[in-house]
């Protein structure tokens, strides 16, 4: 599928990526993303994707009844999932430092009519170098781990326990090819760390291409639900 999305950027499918920040008076701001490049995968490129779209449409047909049903099994809070629509997203970071900056992917929910609830992400990096080629997703998890009754200083003045609560406090996952993350839409936040930074900006091998798909709910109390054990994570994230 990589290779269909590099045919797909080539035939001109691509285009320069964009997103929005809201501030505290609700103003939304549109800006490019540097480096990231994008398109919106659907039916019409088939021929030229026939693997990509194919996966796009099985993914569609089993994921949300497969995780609707896990759901009522572990006697939890129902998902709702829907397959009745979806958005997706087809991006390539290029190498050289271009990043993703820390956001949530649906921020405004049901004010803004979105009902976008889990975001699923498929890596197409088959020689993912780690520790070389960057790019990682980086979680915002909200300080998971306990603090402990033994400090010591550190050289640059922090704590070991500050290091360790900033540790804590997110989860960096690999683009490695072939993995799949899944995560809530409206209430996790996340950042792509810089992708291949020592690398030249035109080395086409370290680009890092991924494919988004947003699964919408149709329980739509689950959005921006207060009473989510992430509910809290957006303010913690952004007023670091």
């Amino acid at each position: 599928m990589r290779e269909q999305s590099i045919h797909l950027r080539n035939i001109g499918r691509f285009e320069q990526s964009w997103s929005e920040k809201i501030d505290t008076s609700g103003k939304v701001t549109r800006f490019d993303k540097e480096g990231v490049f994008a398109c919106e995968p659907d039916g019409q490129d088939y021929h030229d994707a026939p693997d990509l779209i194919l996966y796009l449409s099985v993914m569609l047909q089993t994921l949300p009844d497969l995780l609707n049903s896990q759901s009522q099994q572990d006697d939890a809070v129902e998902f709702g999932l829907s397959a009745s629509s979806f958005n997706a997203k087809l991006a390539v970071t290029s190498p050289g430092g271009s990043v993703y900056p820390l956001h949530i992917d649906n921020p405004q929910g049901l004010s803004a009519g979105d009902t976008r609830r889990l975001t699923c992400i498929l890596y197409m990096n088959p020689d993912y170098q780690d520790g070389v080629d960057g790019g990682e997703l980086r979680i915002f998890c909200g300080g998971g781990g306990s603090s402990s009754t033994t400090t010591s200083s550190s050289d640059d003045g922090n704590t070991a326990d500050e290091a360790k609560k900033k540790k804590d406090d997110v989860v960096d996952i690999t683009p490695d090819g072939g993995r799949m993350v899944l995560f809530w839409s409206d209430e996790i936040p996340h950042e792509v760390l810089p992708t291949a930074p020592t690398a030249d900006k035109l080395d086409e091998m370290r680009d890092r291409y991924a494919l988004t798909v947003w699964i919408p709910t149709d329980y739509y109390h689950t959005i921006h639900n207060p009473d989510s054990k992430f509910a809290h994570l957006g303010d913690e994230a952004f007023t670091k």
